[in-house]
């Protein structure tokens, strides 16, 4: 209890010791962070605002229009507002009246120059508007003197070219005295008006360098050559013709008015460069006031700062008068304590709680006979000792229980792992076996058995098997695969097969454990490689058969079927299909020209070709009949009608510009007239599908649409391609046609309006020129491209001629 009441007072005293110097400080804080540093903080922000005040001024004298003028204007109204708003708020600090009546009063002078200086450029744009409307003005008049007196100087200039000539022609010598007369006597009215051009121009030069002077000496310097310009040219009106002498007052009194008077050129632009330099006196005296405010403020932050200076050293004292109370306090404290450890806790409570320590250690150890203290002293030392004898006895019958449980679970577990069908293994971290099954030695290691047994190593049981020649697969370098074993025990990364010397394949799937061990499960698979061999197998003879079929179908129907999209059965379905037919002309020619082989060699390097441009566009190929294709777009697959349209009439304007490719080829093989071919194009709807027996079925299309497209390539001339209208009509936007006129079509009742093909819009604007035209009486099928320059000027000779012909029939 006394120790108890020492501490306590103790406490008391520090307690009452800090809270005396909480409030000393607390007192020193409010007086520094209510007023001094406000204050100060005030005072710096009043003098950086007035910097940026002073600094926002100087751009108002650059402004060239009533817009930069707002912007800049309300900019510094809005910074000379923020700096008043700032001086009200310095009322709050009462400390250096003087010093605020000396900031109010320079903060004030400060905003009447910027208010002067706002009301100056306001009137410096005025000025330069009205200088603005006077030089237009001046530009005018200029122009009005220069139309007064063309006529005249035009006339003089021609007489003198006359007079010029005339001598040109005749001797000098015998111009006679009279003709001389005659000429001065001409150009005399017209000298005055030249010479009153050039005193027009000095006077427009003079007033325009005035407009731009920069200083009234200079501008003063200027108009004394300007009214000596205007006096000339005053006397020089004098002696114009009586008809000009009206129009001559009114320049003259424009331009007097532009020279003289208080809304002259000279006089606006004489009160622009005192606007001018006031507002620089006004931005100089603005730097001034500023530098002076600084200095106002300065003086008031360096008193701030003492009163904050002087606060820091009170509460400095307090500090450590408040320390010396507290360590003192603290001393005592320690003393007090050490004393009640020594003779009360040392020698009581240590002892038996050291004892009861050592005991507990013992227990949980292992150790349960281990004796414990003695429980009669009626404190809570006793009552853990108490604790502990229960304790104590409680571990004794749980480690009896374990160790029934244990014993069942082993053998549970032994029993569980060799009911496994596949092989089973656990390593531990050090790779020794712990436990397996009796599968594990019959699938992996039947004649091993006197080596797999618990505590073996993983890497002996491996190398005895690789010696005994149990492995097929370490037959050729047994090192190198134990060594590959090894690793993939080691860092699993799934399954891997294992082929056995007796043909057995074995998988094995091994598994890291948390603590580092390795559980892994053998399988033997021998009955499924077989059965995978055996699929293998036939799915390669299917891929070979299905390769060999899939050169008599067309890819999209060959996929469609193969993918399950399409079944092979009779049937069919109306679709609306753009359909494509070429023929080779005259192909009978050729044949009785060609020999068998070179003839199929030709067909089928034309049918190539053709075919690899039509599956590039994603064409179905329905058929080859002799030298003619039959090629159509929307089905199995579509895009569309108006893209399937697209797409087919693209793909015949490729195999046309391939057969030119191809022409040279054949010629450069000794095929003197290579195969020239017709299309036709045409959008309709047609029966599509499977038709034929069960046994035997063709994929194809039929319809009226068909015999349109055919009849379409009948009507073509060699090397064209002509549509029907709905074709066109899908077309138009990207393919440039020619309207052809109407054909009649066996088996259709109206007439078909045909188009030629022309060309892509895009390969148009490119250097490719190939020009086809079809008219009555005209026809011009002209591929620049593919001529040599032979054949170009042949050509152009050739359309020369026809042009003469045509131009002589007119005539």
């Amino acid at each position: 209890m006394f120790a108890f009441i020492s501490i306590s007072g103790f406490a008391v005293l520090a307690a009452a010791a800090a809270l005396y110097s909480f409030a000393q400080l607390g007192s020193v804080l409010a007086r520094i962070t209510e007023k001094d540093v406000p204050s100060a903080l005030a005072f710096l922000d009043l003098s950086l605002q007035s910097q940026r005040l002073v600094t926002a001024a100087p751009p108002l004298l650059a402004v060239t229009d009533q817009r930069q003028y707002e912007v800049v204007s309300s900019e510094v109204q809005k910074e000379g507002s923020r700096l008043a708003g700032m001086l009200a708020d310095l009322d709050n600090f009462a400390s250096g009246a003087d010093e605020l009546d000396q900031i109010e009063a320079l903060v004030a002078e400060l905003l009447d120059n910027l208010e002067e200086l706002n009301e100056l450029v306001a009137d410096q744009l005025r000025l330069g508007d009205e200088k603005e409307l006077l030089l237009r003005q001046l530009s005018r008049t200029n122009i009005g003197v220069q139309r007064m007196l063309a006529p005249g100087i035009l006339v003089m200039d021609a007489k003198i070219s006359q007079w010029q000539r005339m001598f040109e022609a005749e001797d000098t010598a015998l111009v006679t005295q009279k003709q001389a007369r005659d000429m001065a006597r001409t150009i005399a009215p017209y000298i005055p008006i030249r010479k009153a051009q050039e005193q027009a121009a000095i006077i427009n030069n003079t007033l325009l360098q005035a407009a731009a002077s920069r200083t009234e000496p200079e501008l003063r310097l200027l108009m004394l050559p300007l009214n000596r310009a205007f006096g000339r040219l005053e006397e020089l009106s004098a002696d114009f013709a009586a008809e000009l002498q009206p129009r001559s007052r009114d320049v003259l009194a424009q331009l007097e008015q532009l020279i003289e008077g208080p809304t002259s050129i000279s006089a606006i632009r004489k009160l622009e460069i005192q606007g001018i330099e006031r507002g620089e006196a006004l931005l100089q005296q603005n730097g001034v006031l500023s530098a002076r405010l600084t200095t106002s403020v300065d003086h008031l932050v360096n008193r701030a700062g003492l009163n904050i200076k002087n606060a820091n050293a009170q509460a400095l004292a307090v500090q450590q008068i408040s320390t010396l109370i507290l360590l003192l306090v603290v001393l005592l404290s320690l003393f007090s304590s050490l004393a009640i450890v020594w003779f009360y806790v040392r020698r009581n409570l240590v002892a038996r709680l050291l004892a009861l320590n050592d005991s507990m250690l013992a227990i949980a150890g292992g150790e349960l006979n281990r004796p414990i203290p003695p429980t009669g002293g009626g404190d809570e030392i006793s009552a853990m000792a108490e604790a502990l004898h229960v304790f104590r006895d409680t571990a004794v019958e749980v480690r009896q229980s374990n160790l029934r449980e244990i014993t069942e679970a082993r053998r549970r577990l032994s029993e569980a792992i060799e009911s496994i069908s596949e092989g089973f293994s656990l390593y531990d971290t050090d790779d020794r076996l712990i436990a397996s099954n009796s599968r594990y030695q019959e699938v992996l290691y039947p004649d091993i058995a006197d080596i797999v047994r618990p505590g073996v190593l993983f890497e002996e049981v491996v190398r005895t098997a690789v010696q005994r020649q149990l492995i097929g697969d370490a037959q050729d370098d047994p090192e190198a695969w134990v060594r590959r074993r090894m690793e993939l025990h080691r860092n699993p990364t799934g399954p891997h097969l294992q082929r056995q010397s007796d043909g057995r394949w074995i998988q094995i799937d091994e598994r890291k454990l948390y603590d580092g061990g390795t559980v892994a499960i053998y399988t033997d698979i021998t009955e499924l490689k077989e059965r995978e061999k055996e699929l293998a197998d036939k799915s390669n003879a299917l891929e070979q058969l299905s390769n060999q079929l899939a050169k008599y179908l067309s890819p999209q129907v060959y996929e469609s079927i193969f993918s399950g999209r399409q079944e092979v059965k009779v049937s069919s379905r109306r679709k609306k299909l753009s359909i494509f037919f070429s023929d080779i002309t005259d192909f009978t020619q050729a044949a009785d020209r060609l020999e068998s082989e070179e003839l199929s060699s030709l067909l089928n390097h034309y049918l190539t070709e053709m075919s690899r441009i039509a599956l590039s566009f994603g064409a179905t190929v329905d058929k080859y009949v002799g030298d003619a294709m039959l090629i159509f777009f929307g089905d199995p697959e579509t895009r569309g009608v108006k893209q399937d349209a697209l797409a087919c009439v693209q793909m015949a304007l490729a195999m046309r510009n391939r057969m030119h490719d191809l022409a040279h080829i054949w010629r450069a093989s000794g095929i003197d007239r290579p195969l020239r071919v017709r299309m036709g194009v045409n959008t309709g709807y047609c029966t599509v599908g499977n038709f034929g027996s069960e046994d035997r079925m063709d994929y194809t299309i039929i319809g009226g649409a068909v015999n349109i497209a055919s009849r379409l390539q009948a009507a073509a001339t060699p090397g064209e391609i002509l549509i029907s209208y709905e074709t066109f009509a899908h077309v138009r936007d990207q393919i440039k046609c020619i309207e052809m006129g109407e054909i009649s079509v066996k088996g259709v009742a109206y007439p078909v309006a045909t188009f030629q093909v022309v060309d892509a819009y895009q390969s148009l604007k490119s250097e490719k020129k190939h020009f086809i035209q079809r008219q009555p009486n005209l026809n011009i099928d002209l591929n620049i491209q593919a001529m040599t320059e032979d054949e170009r000027g042949e050509a152009a000779a050739l359309l020369r001629r026809g042009l003469r012909l045509i131009e002589e029939k007119d005539e």
